[in-house]
């Protein structure tokens, strides 16, 4: 009995359509139970040079469930403030760094991350040298 390519790949195919329709709803049930925002204004920040500090003034809004949280710079490893029984609330500060930061919104009383930002750090000139190979006449 002569069995076709179609016949031995149907149940595989029944396998991988289960395997990705159960992965497509934990995917659904997870983003629905934590529907968290954090947004950053401006997103970058540029410096003329590279290794210079950038200087901005940034705003983060944030958006989630009532509960007590803190908006985290995880790059300095710093807390920027904290709200109680908020679900919503602005933070504005001026920004000086010569790296780009993340950030992350937390859950207060287990520094669970929630939502995430960052400020992208660039630069005008990558280097102050000039390059060795330039000619000069005089």
């Amino acid at each position: 009995m002569k069995r076709t390519f179609l016949a031995l790949i149907k149940p595989f195919n029944f396998y991988l359509l289960s395997a990705i329709t159960c992965l497509l709803m934990s995917f659904t049930s997870s983003a629905s139970e934590s529907n968290a925002s954090l947004v950053v204004t401006p997103k970058n920040c540029v410096a003329l040079h590279k290794g210079q500090k950038c200087y901005l003034e940034v705003t983060f809004d944030w958006q989630a469930k009532l509960n007590n949280y803190c908006l985290v710079n995880n790059t300095r490893s710093q807390i920027m403030k904290c709200w109680s029984d908020k679900s919503s609330g602005q933070y504005s500060f001026d920004f000086q760094s010569t790296q780009s930061n993340d950030f992350s919104l937390q859950l207060q009383d287990s520094n669970t991350d929630v939502a995430h930002a960052q400020i992208v750090v660039a630069w005008v000139y990558k280097s102050k040298k000039r390059s060795k190979s330039s000619w000069r006449l005089f």
